[in-house]
């Protein structure tokens, strides 16, 4: 390696350290996290449809806000709060909280912005929740996810083991079933524009495809397929995504019939 490419991808290392991680994608976890002393929020609102009975459906919304901070630039802690929609008879409520540590333990640089990298992800669910809303209990999780970016093309997956709970008065989705539950997730996230980064860091779009799996312990399966378009800023980024049901095989919830998230995140 000669100096000027090694000065070139020094440089880009550490404009991209110092904004926002790239290419993240709306569904799929992503070894990203901030760095030491930075903090990033993540606020998402997901409108979804479900099929209840005999052709009937039933809307559910729900805003997630996760708030992460950056402890050493390799490790983080994070805490998230959701809060689900009440519909007409019901005042929006409190679900369970969750706080956990993000690990990320592999990263290999391969040019000013190709990259891989992996996490792990530990932590557990709290019984903050109100009755409808609730496993009632303390839930343990962990993640893998891992990311691989080589030029405009970025590729990324994530495994995600929950454990068991209390039932969900009206569980509408995975893990709110009872049942311990895996979550499997894939995306491919391509770079629109700039075609080719400068010296000047620039703001950047994207075009994402996504497709997440979740299974049950009772043999409950669910797969989606969700395109998205995502721009990200050097402190800020928005992202719009629409989960199109592919497959259902539920019993315990009803089926899911589509979801559309929007998000925003920010960086200081």
């Amino acid at each position: 390696m000669n100096v000027r490419r090694l000065l070139s991808g020094l440089s880009a290392t550490i404009l991209l350290a110092g904004v926002l991680p790239a290419q993240q994608a709306s569904w799929t976890t992503a070894p990203t996290l901030p760095s030491k002393g930075h903090w990033v929020l993540r606020a998402t609102a997901v409108s979804a449809r479900h099929e209840k009975n005999f052709g009937s459906r039933r809307h559910s919304q729900a805003l997630m806000t996760q708030l992460s901070y950056g402890l050493d630039g390799e490790r983080a802690v994070f805490f998230d709060l959701p809060v689900r929609g009440g519909g007409r008879h019901h005042d929006p409520t409190l679900g369970d909280v969750a706080v956990g540590w993000k690990w990320r333990f592999h990263e290999e640089d391969l040019g000013p912005v190709d990259t891989v990298r992996t996490s792990l992800s530990l932590g557990a669910t709290l019984p903050t929740g109100a009755d409808r809303h609730t496993a009632d209990e303390v839930v343990p999780f962990g993640e893998l996810a891992r990311m691989r970016i080589t030029g405009r093309l970025g590729l990324g997956s994530s495994l995600a083991l929950r454990g068991a709970g209390a039932p969900y008065k009206r569980p509408l989705w995975s893990g709110e079933t009872g049942e311990a539950s895996l979550r499997a997730a894939g995306a491919l996230v391509w770079r629109l524009d700039p075609v080719v980064y400068t010296d000047a860091f620039e703001a950047a779009t994207y075009l994402t495809l996504e497709a997440i799996g979740t299974a049950e312990d009772d043999g409950d399966t669910e797969l989606a397929i969700a395109p998205g378009i995502l721009y990200e800023a050097p402190s800020f980024a928005a992202e719009l995504s629409l989960a199109l049901p592919a497959h259902s095989d539920v019993t315990d919830r009803p089926e899911s019939r589509g979801a559309l998230l929007f998000g925003l995140r920010f960086l200081w």
